[in-house]
């Protein structure tokens, strides 16, 4: 069953539209980065060996020389502090921290490590809040290159954007370039004042719901106006070669993360990569696009709308109607939260991702649970609740139950109307609603150096159906009568010039990729 993205304001695929954020470059992050971040495979079963192991299949597979220089070590790496506040390293899992960084320096590569704004890290070790300073010099110190910044733990009153400001002042004070990677900093427009880059949304799944839906958050806030050299946004780290999507869907998730200029840092088990593996993430006109001196953010520019309840659309929160798209029913018996007027149940079967709506299977990623304080558990793992994104929706995820902010921000609490509306308390309310028609096809494009353009035609269709997708020079407002070459980047392959329009055959679930190059 195919997912949808939501459907989008009209403003979102206009074209010709400018960054609203200055083009000052930072030191670093010029184009975005690349490399390795230990937390999707590994979580907090990293040790040194697996570092150095790391680094060196880096070298020896030629990923650092499609340009993935980076070995990040995500979080567990810390043990305590001193009675100075200096950070410790688990020693017991690194037990030569400061030669395993020199090593992999050594090889070409660059380090990079975890920390968060908070008191705690969100595995429990000990946060940066208030020894931003100390921990910046330290990192200093011993050669760090990048640093990422997350938000677990915070005190109670704490800024996202103060927070990260003081790391990103420490860090220039430090006297050492480094890459600050940060999660959550609102509001976006000053984002870039504080960071390199900026996470999207939710942690990624290995599942192409999930990534998927991270593409759609970020279309949603419009947020390739504020990408630039020096400052990208996140849409997390890639899962390519961990299993849980086809060879095609990840050829997808490499397209999206290259068009929309995110960092490529990788997420795999590198001793269990394929060739095929190898060549989706060394294919250098992709990697080109993504890494392209311009530094535009590529954007939908172009979507085909479906209205069929027989396929997946988005859940969203939006203002409370009498709108039948926000009229459900709860049954006990099943434990689907069905629609009234469709007939179509709540989805979650993207996992840690954005919920979906479509035909009721019974299947266990339709089952839900809804406890007294108003909390709706996902059947299949109970940790997971239904969540408003950032209050304000109009996402609405699967996310960990925080069990806390009951009150007029509850964006995990909602009540059920007299009517059927299942009501957030979110401050204002806002109710779970169908939504519109949602996109099939989709067009994505964005300029590139020397009048070059990079165009993704993409299907969210069944995987077993073809469709043709077109996109016109108007899509990417350039002149219609002018003449293009089109270069298919996955396959290398030249396609002939064309003018005003191109179109390809795209099956479900994938892509086809190309650069137009003026003619």
């Amino acid at each position: 069953m195919p997912l949808l993205l939501a459907s989008l304001l009209v403003a979102l695929v206009v074209t010709g539209q400018q960054s609203i954020i200055g083009s000052t470059a930072s030191p670093v992050a010029i184009t975005p980065p690349m490399g390795w971040n230990s937390w999707n495979h590994f979580h907090c079963g990293l040790t040194e060996e697996i570092i150095r192991q790391t680094a060196d299949l880096l070298v020896s597979s030629g990923l650092q020389k499609a340009g993935y220089v980076y070995v990040n070590l995500d979080d567990c790496w810390q043990r305590n502090r001193t009675a100075e506040g200096v950070i410790v390293p688990d020693m017991e899992k690194f037990p030569n921290f400061t030669g395993m960084i020199q090593y992999i320096q050594s090889k070409g590569l660059r380090f990079g490590l975890y920390t968060d704004r908070g008191l705690l890290t969100c595995q429990k070790r000990p946060g940066s809040y208030a020894h931003e300073m100390i921990d910046a010099k330290t990192y200093a110190s011993w050669g760090v290159d990048y640093v990422k910044n997350d938000d677990c733990n915070i005190p109670h009153g704490g800024d996202a954007n103060t927070d990260y400001g003081h790391m990103f002042q420490a860090i220039n004070a430090s006297g050492r370039p480094m890459v600050h990677s940060v999660k959550g900093s609102e509001p976006i427009e000053s984002a870039h004042l504080v960071a390199n880059m900026r996470r999207v949304g939710h942690d990624i799944g290995d599942n192409f719901g999930s990534m998927l839906s991270l593409v759609m958050q970020g279309e949603k806030q419009n947020l390739s106006l504020y990408a630039h050299p020096g400052f990208w946004n996140d849409l997390d780290m890639l899962e390519i070669g961990n299993g849980g999507m086809s060879l095609d869907e990840y050829r997808t998730h490499m397209a999206f993360w290259a068009i929309l200029k995110a960092p490529l840092l990788l997420g795999n088990d590198l001793t269990k990569m394929t060739h095929d593996v190898v060549d989706i993430l060394t294919n250098d006109e992709v990697l080109a696009i993504n890494q392209d001196a311009l530094g535009v953010q590529g954007k939908l520019v172009r979507v085909v709308y479906s209205n069929s309840t027989k396929v997946m659309r988005m859940l969203e929160a939006i203002p409370c109607s009498s709108s039948p798209t926000q009229k459900w029913t709860y049954d006990n018996t099943s434990m689907t939260i069905k629609n009234q007027g469709t007939g179509t149940c709540i989805d979650g079967s993207s996992g840690r991702g954005q919920v979906t709506v479509g035909p009721c299977t019974g299947a266990s990623t339709q089952q839900w649970s809804m406890d007294t304080a108003g909390e709706i558990h996902f059947h299949k793992n109970t940790n997971l609740c239904l969540d408003v994104y950032n209050y304000t929706g109009p996402v609405v995820q699967v996310y960990s139950c925080k069990a806390e902010g009951k009150g007029k921000n509850g964006n995990q609490i909602f009540a059920v109307t007299s009517t059927g509306q299942m009501q957030a308390h979110t401050e204002p309310s806002l109710c779970l609603d169908l939504g519109s028609g949602q996109g099939q096809l989709f067009v994505f494009a964005g300029p590139l150096s020397s009048n070059a353009h990079a165009v993704m035609l993409f299907s969210d269709a069944e995987t077993n159906v073809t469709n043709n997708i077109t996109v016109s020079w108007a899509d990417i407002g350039v002149d219609a009568s002018a003449s293009y070459a089109v270069r298919d980047v996955w396959n290398h392959k030249d396609l002939g010039t064309m003018k005003g329009s191109f179109t390809a055959s795209v099956p479900g679930h994938s892509n086809v990729l190309v650069k137009l190059t003026p003619a």
